[in-house]
């Protein structure tokens, strides 16, 4: 990555991404105190936690002012189509790929929501030399809406504070509800971010601080109800009813504390220290279960044969106390961790009027976990080989190398980990399990050759998986552990290519999985864009293009709301189909606006497609964007 070089021996990285692809061409020194500022993108900077951590303190970046990708605002889109959800915004998502784990440890194991949650890794410390607010609204397809709002200060030079909120919504696109607002409402989303970091005045002390909430609600339906037409195009209907009842509701809970600190005993040698506290509460109810059993979504009733009610409690404690510094040209990372934590399951209310309540508690769980971080950093700062490992003493461990050079990027992991607790045990109106599974083992083998010329940067890229002890959900939502061994190959290519005012970009793979009995994923995907940019009146910059994104048939995973786990079923194929949108991104002074419609080419070819099996694909419908960034 390329960096501008700053006052203060502060680097700005220029390359990679679309905040700093073209970031670089308006670099330039920061006017300092002596001179007249002028606030702006310039003088607005942000670095990341990470940059702390893996010693690379003077690295800053900018605000991101430009035009690419600023059509893509939802979690699908915004990952070029290799996250699915049930159809819509703000419901369950997942990975359409296998992605390998990265830490190790027992997790809670439910992640449908986790694309809409504020993740640690993204959170921005801004040093905002003024006052920084930044303010978005978006309004979608089959009225679906976001909007959000951030505010950034500096209190001086050394300390900032910040926050940031956004409400995530969308509407139903079947079953039956009235005219009222609230009754249409599909998914609801809040999220809130605030954040703030501390100098001191010698730079040896840093303080770094963020708490992070979201809140959840979904009104589950179970996909649709096809028509019977006798042409078999019912299936396309957006008319038909929901599989379960209007009762039926999902809410999750996540609150998450973190501070970060560190201290510079001596040139090269500092100590650190790593907190978090999270909590999370999930929730499910069916008032009326009995349409969810007679169509199939739910199993039947253990307990209550009208309602279903799941409270699902989970806390983690953990802490991270370490050395790190720089020797030899090495940056070194050293440290002991302990992680704290348990779930409790409540099926069914509490009562006192017999009805049965159910309750299954893991007790609180101690981890000891110890870890090591090397990297190599030639003299460009940007070329390096990296070597990490942690291990949970008696259990888990992770170790993982790769190097980064800019001919290619190659790295080796493998990582075993404990099952999910939700995985391990439950206890509910339709699913009782006790599980003792073993660790999960992968082994991935991964490799990028980036081909440069003058205009075109073409990158084929392959990952190896080798997994054993797989856990999935089978086709009648239960976790189960295969014994046994198998592999994923994807092999594929992104791609880069400006000819003028011309831009192609995009990226293709092809899967091969020796074992589609248990992990199911299409065999062919590609995702891409072409884009014109063009300048009208000296002040109105503006690109338009066209996205698309394909992927091949396969039997994709069904989903069970009252688990939130996607899992196996071999009755609903997902066809093949391409999505495709127009789109025009428009930039006037510091204003961005973006104008799409979305599945422009719905009507070609098959009337509609699907995510998830019951679950039908958003129809054609135009969205309008702006984002308004201020900074004074």
């Amino acid at each position: 990555m390329a960096q501008v070089q700053l006052p203060g021996g502060i680097r700005m990285p220029t390359g990679g991404g679309s905040g700093g692809a073209q970031g670089g061409k308006g670099g330039g020194a920061i006017l300092d105190d002596s001179t007249k500022t002028i606030y702006g993108p310039k003088t607005t900077l942000h670095f990341f936690e990470n940059d702390i951590i893996n010693n690379r303190d003077s690295v800053r970046y900018r605000v991101d002012t430009l035009l690419p990708d600023f059509n893509r605002w939802t979690p699908v889109d915004r990952s070029y189509g290799k996250l699915v959800d049930l159809g819509n915004t703000a419901t369950a998502t997942r990975n359409l790929f296998f992605t390998p784990r990265q830490d190790i440890g027992a997790q809670l194991g439910m992640r449908a929501y986790d694309p809409y949650a504020i993740q640690q890794d993204d959170v921005q410390y801004i040093d905002t030399k003024s006052q920084y607010t930044d303010l978005t609204f978006r309004s979608g397809g089959r009225k679906t809406t976001l909007g959000s709002f951030g505010y950034s200060q500096n209190v001086h030079s050394r300390f900032n504070f910040g926050i940031r909120g956004a409400r995530l919504t969308s509407n139903k696109q079947y079953g039956a509800y009235t005219g009222v607002v609230s009754e249409a409402l599909l998914g609801q989303n809040w999220t809130f971010l605030a954040h703030g970091h501390y100098f001191s005045k010698d730079k040896k002390y840093l303080l770094l601080a963020n708490y992070r909430y979201l809140n959840q609600k979904a009104r589950e339906q179970g996909g649709v109800i096809p028509d019977t037409l006798p042409d078999g195009k019912g299936i396309w209907t957006y008319d038909g009813a929901a599989r379960i009842s209007d009762d039926a509701n999902s809410w999750e809970r996540r609150n998450a504390f973190h501070i970060y600190q560190q201290y510079k005993l001596v040139n090269g040698f500092q100590v650190f220290a790593q907190t978090d506290y999270q909590s999370t509460i999930n929730r499910y109810s069916d008032y009326d279960i009995t349409r969810g059993i007679e169509k199939g979504i739910y199993p039947a009733y253990r307990y209550n044969a009208d309602t279903t009610r799941q409270d699902i409690f989970f806390k983690l404690f953990d802490n991270k106390i370490g050395i790190k510094g720089t020797f030899s040209g090495f940056n070194y990372r050293a440290y002991i961790r302990q992680r704290l934590y348990g779930m409790r399951v409540f099926s069914q209310s509490p009562n006192t009027v017999g009805t049965v309540s159910t309750e299954y508690r893991t007790g609180v769980k101690f981890d000891n976990i110890v870890g090591l971080w090397l990297s190599y950093y030639l003299k460009d700062s940007v070329q390096h080989l990296t070597a990490e490992g942690e291990h949970i003493l008696g259990r888990d461990f992770r170790l993982k190398g790769e190097l980064d050079t800019k001919w290619a990027k190659v790295g080796y992991q493998t990582i075993f980990t404990s099952p999910d607790l939700i995985a391990q045990n439950y206890i509910g109106n339709h699913f009782d399990w006790q599980n003792n599974f073993k660790l999960t083992g992968t082994n991935t083998i991964y490799g990028f050759l980036p081909l440069r010329t003058k205009n075109i940067l073409f990158t084929p890229e392959v990952q190896y998986n080798l997994v054993n002890n797989y856990v999935y959900y089978d086709t009648a939502s239960l976790p189960r552990q295969f014994s046994g061994a198998f592999s994923i190959l994807r092999m594929g290519a992104t791609f880069n290519i400006p000819l003028g005012k011309w831009t192609f970009s995009g990226m293709g793979y092809y899967t091969a999985n020796s074992n589609s009995d248990i992990i199911r994923m299409p065999k062919y995907f590609a995702s891409g864009q072409v884009t014109y940019d063009f300048t009208y009146a000296k002040v109105l910059f503006i690109q338009v293009g066209l996205s698309a994104m394909y992927r091949s048939s396969y039997f994709a995973d069904a989903y069970m709301p009252i688990t939130q786990q996607f899992h196996l079923q071999n009755t609903f194929m997902v066809d093949q189909y391409t999505v495709a949108d127009v789109f025009a991104n428009v930039r006037i002074k510091r204003i961005r606006l973006s104008f799409k419609m979305a599945h422009v080419n719905q009507g070609f070819g098959a009337p509609g497609y699907y995510q998830t099996p019951g679950y039908l694909g958003l129809r054609r419908a135009f969205s309008f964007g702006i984002n308004w960034p201020l900074f004074d």
